[in-house]
């Protein structure tokens, strides 16, 4: 009996462990918010695998590209500030860019504005994900843009590079891939 007993202890603590292995990093996460010092590379890959895998921003989640802003209004309260193609959260670091044409009120860009984005710098992205499909400077802002031609867009806006030749993000904008 104790020889069983001390089995059965073994293999608890064994299957606790594999738990633990296998969840642990995902309990940490949750149990503890990412600080605004969070490393420049970490933010990109973040901000480029929910853009991959779902058309969302980082303060976007449950929402993505193509949901239906009348669900988030449902799910989080009226906008802060409103137009007929924007809806701004602005307490959320994030906008919604939605056709108005459609019933369903379709989100067709999501913008993020986080402040933690500000420890990126151009540098930081292209040293990371590479060349962008394009860099465009306009009206004081420098727009990067990448994409998989299939599922996604990203385009990150950097202060404007003629100031400071490594700018500093200031918001990104994920959209459907041209096709």
């Amino acid at each position: 009996m104790k020889q069983k007993n001390v089995f059965t202890r073994r293999f608890i603590m064994f299957l606790t462990l594999v738990f633990l292995m296998f969840n642990g990093s995902a309990f940490a996460s949750a149990a503890a918010p990412e600080s605004s010092q969070s490393k420049p590379d970490l933010l990109i890959r973040k901000i480029m695998g929910l853009a991959y895998e779902s058309q969302q921003s980082i303060n976007s989640g449950p929402f993505s590209v193509g949901d239906s802003l009348k669900k988030v209004k449902k799910a989080w309260g009226p906008p802060e500030d409103l137009s007929t193609v924007a809806a701004n959260y602005w307490s959320r670091n994030v906008r919604f860019l939605y056709d108005d044409s459609t019933g369903r009120q379709t989100i067709t860009a999501i913008e993020d504005f986080d402040p933690q984005l500000q420890t990126i710098h151009l540098s930081d992205l292209k040293g990371l994900i590479g060349e962008p499909v394009s860099e465009v400077e306009q009206e004081g802002n420098y727009y990067v843009t990448y994409t998989d031609y299939a599922k996604y867009k990203v385009v990150f806006v950097f202060d404007g590079a003629w100031i400071n030749p490594d700018p500093i993000l200031t918001m990104y904008t994920v959209e459907v891939a041209d096709k």
